[in-house]
């Protein structure tokens, strides 16, 4: 258990990120904030996330980077200690063991978690990345179409200025 003060706070959705660490200041103490629609398994990654960033706040004058080594070593020892819960779907603890070995700052970045979590949330949704370059989508209400998938985002272009945009490849879109 940390021995740092903290307080957590559930949030309105936020469409910028699910949750945030926010140090002590001014006699408060830490403060961690989630996102109030978070899934199950959702709210237990990004608690975790958040409290490697107050496990790893500098106390003193020393610097770290947010997500950077020291963030990841310990975040990477918490989920290696939340994939051993034996309450937890086996599927998500194997997808988090694998995940902890070279722990992103989001899960969005590792496809296989995403996909155990959607899974795990009997997640129906249509991904960008299921869709073949030339294919129309709708995404946030705007329509646009697929160009080439990258690792992590895909290029698209938008039906009403022609424009070019990346988009996550694992955003819930809309086929056209």
């Amino acid at each position: 258990m940390s021995p740092h003060a903290c307080g957590i706070r559930l949030t309105r959705p936020r469409r910028s990120k699910l949750g945030d660490f926010r140090p002590a200041r001014a006699g408060q103490p830490a403060l961690i904030t989630l996102n109030v629609d978070l899934s199950p398994y959702q709210l237990l990654l990004t608690l975790t996330h958040e409290i490697a960033h107050l496990e790893t706040w500098p106390n003193r004058r020393r610097r770290t980077k947010p997500h950077g080594p020291e963030w990841k070593q310990r975040f990477g020892e918490l989920l290696l200690e939340l994939s051993e819960n034996p309450a937890l779907d086996p599927r998500f603890c194997q997808a988090v063991r694998k995940h902890s070995k070279s722990p992103k700052s989001s899960a969005m970045y590792d496809t296989a978690l995403f996909h155990t979590l959607r899974e795990l949330e009997g997640s129906t949704d249509t991904r960008l990345d299921s869709l073949k370059p030339g294919a129309s989508f709708r995404f946030q209400g705007r329509a646009f179409t697929l160009e080439k998938i990258h690792r992590t985002r895909c290029l698209v272009r938008a039906h009403d200025n022609q424009s070019l945009y990346r988009i996550a490849r694992l955003a819930s879109i809309e086929p056209l």
